[in-house]
């Protein structure tokens, strides 16, 4: 009898520790479920970055950024408030407001670019800009600009071409002297593109940049060559810029479906292996990930 009592008073202690340390191990650690550890502990989650309010970007022509700024730049969310008044800037050089666009590049960007971007539920208003207003160029100049028009978003018009022009077979009848005058032997051609640019103006940002080709090949005769030219170019930048409106359209819808889809969610980060594994301490051997052994 007093054998059995000093075998359970040494099995006891031994049978309470077996079940505690199965209840331990059993017990879910509150790192094992990231999300229900978050909302358990809501405190210790990182919070998200606040979007950006203003510009980091140097206020000159170059628009640098320090490493630090290009930092916070890139991981501050995009503060996308559409529907909103928006710009069209005809621009004789991309992202430079200090040239002079021609006059037909300001009819096609007006007259069919901006008209066609009217009627977008995203856009309140759309409005013609002039660069004739005083600006230090670049985007800074652009978003000054934008400050005395009271707008939140410009889209940047541009187009270009260049010149391919040359002649072709019917210019055999050039020495006839008559065949100066009737023959098509000049091939007006050139390629082009037009594009738009969405600026953030409040923080200097391009949100989105959309290109559409263009591109002019016709015969004409060698007398009013040049002027035939340059018709043709305005024709097909025309029907460019209507086609480019709507792939505006379509990146501006795409953007703003993006945002309510993802609205209070925060990204998860996806994290590939370094391609070089450190040296241990004392060998001096370093190993590369993903490669097969020999």
């Amino acid at each position: 009898m007093i054998a059995r009592t000093r075998l359970a008073s040494t099995i006891a202690p031994v049978l309470a520790s077996i079940a505690l340390l199965a209840g331990c191990g059993g017990a879910p650690s509150p790192m094992a479920d990231p999300q229900a550890y978050a909302a358990a502990r809501p405190e210790m989650v990182a919070p998200a970055a606040p979007p950006l309010q203003r510009s980091y970007f140097t206020k000159d022509v170059t628009g640098a950024l320090t490493e630090q700024d290009l930092q916070t730049v890139l991981e501050a969310p995009i503060d996308l408030q559409l529907p909103a008044r928006i710009g069209v800037i005809p621009l004789a050089e991309p992202f430079d407001p200090k040239g002079a666009p021609s006059l037909g590049l300001r009819n096609t960007a007006s007259h069919h670019f901006a008209k066609a971007l009217a009627g977008n539920p995203h856009f309140s208003q759309v409005t013609d800009i002039s660069t004739d207003l005083p600006n230090v160029g670049g985007i800074e100049g652009l978003r000054v600009i934008a400050a005395r028009y009271r707008l939140r978003y410009l889209v940047l018009y541009s187009e270009r071409f260049e010149d391919s022009t040359h002649l072709n077979g019917w210019a055999w009848l050039y020495p006839t002297v008559i065949g100066m005058f009737l023959a098509p032997g000049v091939t007006v051609e050139s390629q082009g593109i037009a594009q738009a640019d969405f600026l953030d103006v409040r923080t200097g940002t391009i949100l989105f940049s959309v290109t559409e080709p263009l591109q002019v090949s016709k015969k004409e005769q060698m007398i009013g060559a040049a002027r035939s030219h340059r018709d043709e170019q305005g024709k097909i930048a025309a029907d460019g810029a209507r086609s480019l409106a709507k792939r505006v359209h379509v990146q501006t819808n795409a953007l703003v479906a993006f945002a309510e889809a993802t609205h209070g969610m925060q990204p998860r980060p996806k994290l590939l292996p370094p391609p070089v594994v450190a040296s241990s301490p004392g060998t001096g051997v370093a190993s590369e990930m993903g490669l097969a052994k020999p």
